[in-house]
């Protein structure tokens, strides 16, 4: 234990008087937990066994995190044993990462630029913080309040890495064909923009999803040339025969969030349905300002269903 605690307080010299500072902000992005977890990757080649990893990680990236990265701990609920798992699973992925991560200024500049369009075409749109940090591939990203917390292992993936250290699976068909980052931090900023309904079911919580998928392409632009989507195009009246009848189960395992455990077909669908419904919703409004106020709040989820007329296009 001695041994370990003197190690640490070795490399914790060692970093103040080598290394620059390493938290800074940049525009809304916040990346100063990035170094942090490099720092503690290289440290681990003087680990003499787990317990050392383990501590390592824990005083040199996860104590030193910045108040919005302790946040995307506590969310994901990561640990330092689960972090040392990762690091040793996935060697060559994390070696590829590193290089994407040495240089966020390009990424910082289109997010903010994405803002910007974001704010000039939704009303009342508030401009979030974006915090990157490394996770254990469990998530590319999630809120809190109007913090967009970023796991940049998975927000930073792109389709000329190599993933042969993942198994076959979701999780490998999503990483593989790419993470469009200035679409998932969109995404997630809609989210910091909604109201959430009381009601939590298949369809108010697909209907979120869906608004967060609608609402940036709508202004941004950019297709949806994601698994779901293609998946779902091709399968609508099907799916729609599927999800209908379950629109008020508390059940979402065939649906969303399932990129872990779902077999056979993308991971997700619930994100096209409900973006389907937006999607038909706001051509029929004619009052487009005022639909998309109404897809922010999600208290009106049966209304936009009912009144997108949606079918799946089995009619």
């Amino acid at each position: 234990m001695k041994s370990v605690i003197v190690l640490i307080g070795m490399f914790s010299g060692y970093l103040a008087y080598h290394l620059k500072p390493a938290s800074y902000e940049e525009g809304s992005c916040i990346t100063s937990d990035i170094p942090h977890f490099w720092e503690a990757v290289d440290a681990l080649k003087e680990a003499k066994s787990t317990e050392d990893s383990t501590r390592i990680v824990q005083a040199v990236y996860l104590d030193r995190m910045s108040k919005e990265g302790r946040k995307f701990l506590q969310i994901r609920r990561y640990t330092a044993p689960e972090y040392v798992r990762t690091i040793l699973k996935y060697p060559r992925y994390l070696r590829q990462l590193r290089s994407k991560t040495e240089n966020l200024s390009a990424n910082v500049a289109a997010i903010n630029q994405m803002f910007q369009k974001m704010k000039d075409a939704i009303p009342g749109y508030r401009v979030p913080k974006v915090c990157f940090a490394i996770g254990c591939i469990r998530g590319g990203g999630t809120v809190d309040n109007n913090v967009v917390l970023l796991g940049a292992e998975i927000a930073l993936a792109d389709s000329a890495m190599d993933f042969s250290e993942f198994k076959a699976g979701a999780v490998r068909d999503v990483l593989s064909k790419g993470i469009n980052l200035i679409a998932l931090v969109a995404h997630e900023s809609i989210h910091c923009q909604q109201h959430h309904a009381k009601t939590r079911n298949l369809l108010s919580v697909s209907i979120k999803e869906g608004a967060a998928e609608f609402l940036p392409a709508l202004v941004l632009k950019n297709g949806w040339s994601t698994a779901p989507v293609e998946y779902g195009l091709a399968h609508e009246c099907e799916l729609w025969k599927s999800f209908e009848p379950n629109i008020k189960s508390d059940d979402f395992s065939q649906w969303l969030f399932n990129a872990g455990s779902i077999q056979g077909k993308p991971a997700d669908l619930g994100y096209f349905v409900g973006l389907r419904i937006c999607e038909a919703y706001y051509n029929k409004q004619t009052d487009k300002q005022q639909a998309i106020k109404n897809m922010l709040d999600l208290s009106k989820y049966m209304e936009i269903t009912a009144q997108s007329g949606y079918d799946g296009g089995c009619k």
